[in-house]
């Protein structure tokens, strides 16, 4: 399989490939909206052009609103205000009949836990030889099963924490409903719990603490931002086409998880190598899709009861381990000039 220097990697029309996004001008936001600002620190921090999913999660709120809203949590939000802020924010509060699936949000999140199962798609994790040319390879469910949600303005976001009694305090209502209050302590336990060796990992409040996160821990100024192309092709058959290494030692990866606003878990491992995979119909060989795919060439500090192990019939340190990302995760990687 080919390697790919990441200081070169911005020219090469793979790499624009898997990329796949149309350039997003300032101009098609309000001066005076939070998207304006959130769109502005992008384009400052990061390299590459804002994905269509993450472009979807910029807050609605005008500054003014942010303002109000980010005052009244001086002191324990109302169920009223609460209510204006889900409406005006673009949160996911409380939903009707809302239930998230194992198969397509825990896996990926649970490397750090205690996580085994039997819901989970056997075809989550799989071992770095199904990269050979030519193999076939059952996708899981890439498509998006996390409600449409915004992300917090930076100055509401910095007032709380992740935690129980902060969140509690601010949506009432996301506690009240028995599903998205067992979304959110599966979320909080993800963020609490203890990190793996050679692991550093966060859950930011912000699209701003994101970037923030992935900078500092990768000790880079500009960032390059990668996910999937699309998620066709999910749940289907296909061959292996085309398969390229990009070569970076560091990299940070965000998988979306639950809180009533745009929320991700954002964590470094030591021996991750990064891939692009092109697939292709086993048929025609028609191109597909163009998958990103992450191995953790080390999984010994791994929980022996981890689903990986149970889907790849092994133990901790006895095999890699490597799962697709689906369009909504995030890679960060540096631009190789510090």
């Amino acid at each position: 399989m080919a390697t790919y220097s990441i200081t070169s990697s911005l020219i090469f029309p793979f790499f624009l490939l898997v990329l796949a996004l149309t350039p997003v001008p300032l101009s098609a936001f309000s001066r005076s909206s939070v998207a304006s600002d959130q769109l502005n620190f992008w384009s400052k921090n990061v390299l590459t052009n804002i994905p269509e999913p993450v472009l979807s999660k910029l807050s609605p709120l005008s500054k003014h609103d942010s303002e109000h809203f980010a005052s009244l949590l001086v002191s324990k939000i109302s169920q009223s205000s609460d209510a204006k802020l889900c409406s005006m924010a673009n949160l996911a509060c409380s939903i009707i009949g809302f239930r998230l699936l194992d198969d397509g949000y825990n896996t990926y999140a649970a490397i750090s836990i205690s996580h085994a199962s039997d819901k989970v798609d056997p075809n989550a994790f799989f071992r770095l030889s199904k990269f050979e040319k030519g193999n076939k390879v059952h996708l899981p469910n890439l498509n998006d099963q996390i409600p449409r949600r915004s992300f917090l303005p930076y100055e509401i976001a910095s007032k709380i924490s992740i935690s129980s009694n902060d969140l509690q305090n601010m949506f009432p209502t996301s506690f009240a409903s028995p599903a998205t209050k067992e979304a959110i302590q599966t979320t909080l336990l993800y963020c609490s719990a203890p990190t793996l060796k050679g692991e550093i990992k966060s859950c930011p409040k912000s699209l701003e603490d994101m970037i923030e996160f992935s900078k500092n821990v990768l000790g880079e100024k500009e960032l390059v931002a990668l996910t999937s192309k699309s998620t066709k092709g999910s749940g289907k058959e296909l061959l292996i086409g085309n398969v390229k290494q990009f070569d970076t030692e560091k990299l940070v990866v965000c998988h979306e998880v639950f809180l009533p606003f745009a929320a991700y878990f954002c964590h470094l491992l030591s021996s991750t190598h990064l891939y692009a995979v092109d697939l292709v119909e086993p048929e025609t060989r028609a191109p597909v899709n163009t998958l990103l795919a992450v191995c953790h060439m080390d999984t010994s500090p791994w929980p022996a009861n981890h689903v990986a192990f149970k889907i790849l019939k092994s133990s901790p340190g006895k095999t890699e381990a490597c799962h697709w990302f689906t369009q909504i995760d995030l890679v960060w990687i540096g631009n190789g000039k510090n």
